[in-house]
């Protein structure tokens, strides 16, 4: 069944939870540079070689055990960068989606045909604005901001299009509290991502990444009670 976009960006802004999770969830960036998920082997979505544009409704299939992932909403795939619109992702040659596509505001439902309990993706230029959020059969489980990502992981969530700070892989592992669906939503230009990885690792299995040296990278496993979007201006 189809959910509505809106609904889901309108419930992510009121979000308030007070039951904590059976276990912990997992937030952490991979190296700078990298574009492959902290769970080597969770399946990948590459948005090359689709036709940029409008990316309206678009099934991935692992053809694996993993299944398939449908993507709807108001994405679009992009290979470029539009100056206060969309920008390509530090790091990033080949297509990208952008969440928003040509209106500042939108949102990208991933429905996955079987349950998972681990959600990857190459996050460029992170904005406060910016969120994610998981979902089991309609009900919003977790739900993150790009500034509660940032200060879990030591990024940053300042829209910067070049720095390695604010162009990352990031690896969320939520353990036993699986999950059927992801929302990417924004509300403001914009929200770029590549190389979506999902999967379901043993519940012991989360995923690893080695602490850039110096950089003060967090690994954080916390209960999730909430979150406050916060707008900020974007840096062009």
């Amino acid at each position: 069944m189809r959910r509505n976009r809106w609904a889901i960006t309108a419930l992510l802004l009121t979000l308030s939870g007070s039951e904590a999770f059976a276990t912990p969830i997992t937030v952490v960036a991979g190296n700078p540079g990298s574009v492959s998920p902290g769970y080597a082997a969770a399946p990948v979505v590459n948005f090359n070689g689709l036709t940029p544009g409008s990316l309206g409704s678009y099934t991935f299939d692992s053809r694996g055990p993993n299944g398939a992932v449908t993507l709807t909403g108001t994405g679009a795939v992009e290979n470029t960068s539009r100056s206060g619109v969309y920008a390509q992702p530090a790091g990033i040659t080949g297509d990208y989606l952008t969440v928003s596509d040509r209106t500042p505001s939108g949102a990208e439902l991933l429905t996955f045909s079987v349950p998972e309990n681990y959600f990857g993706l190459y996050w460029g230029s992170i904005d406060a604005y910016n969120f994610v959020s998981f979902l089991n059969q309609g009900q919003v489980i977790a739900a993150y901001s790009g500034t509660e990502v940032a200060a879990l992981t030591g990024l940053t969530a300042n829209g910067g299009q070049s720095a390695s700070t604010s162009n990352r892989y990031v690896n969320i592992y939520t353990a036993d509290n699986f999950f059927d669906a992801v929302s990417l939503s924004t509300n403001g230009f914009g929200f770029e991502v590549a190389y979506i990885s999902y999967a379901d690792p043993p519940l012991r299995g989360a995923p690893a990444a080695v602490p850039e040296p110096g950089s003060g990278l967090l690994l954080l496993s916390f209960a999730l009670f909430g979150f406050a979007a916060v707008r900020r201006q974007r840096q062009h």
